[in-house]
């Protein structure tokens, strides 16, 4: 296997983790923050809310680049193969944009669900407050 392929894969892996370890700790200080004053929920619902409607649009506009990239692969590797690692690190790179983006989607719903659920439970104890 050669070189850049290696080197394109480990990059890529640093990458994810990364990008893993620091939106657990977004999540982290949010819900910290959000237990220090609950009023802040309907904000970050709505900025949830708007993050992950343009991580859907982002989802649609990489599927475009991944697929253009791997077609360039695909026509650089037969026409001029001296050319075939850019592409290729390219169609990676988008690829990993993917793999991101479908994280950040993932958890963004998955703080959505909390956030609501948060939303609801302190609705409950004022209306048992005031009841």
């Amino acid at each position: 296997m050669p070189n850049y392929v290696i080197i394109s894969l480990i990059t890529t892996l640093a990458i994810i983790i990364v990008f893993q370890g620091i939106s657990k700790m977004n999540k982290k200080l949010e819900k910290d923050y959000i237990a220090k004053s609950p009023e802040k929920i309907k904000e970050y619902i709505k900025r949830n809310e708007e993050l992950l409607e343009r991580t859907n649009k982002l989802n649609k506009k990489i599927l475009n680049f991944l697929t253009f990239t791997i077609i360039a692969v695909i026509a650089v590797f037969i026409l001029f193969p001296v050319f075939t690692p850019i592409f290729f690190i390219a169609s990676l790179f988008a690829f990993t944009l993917l793999i991101l983006n479908i994280i950040l989607r993932s958890s963004l719903e998955d703080r959505l669900k909390i956030f609501k659920n948060l939303s609801l439970k302190i609705k409950n104890k004022n209306s048992n407050l005031n009841g």
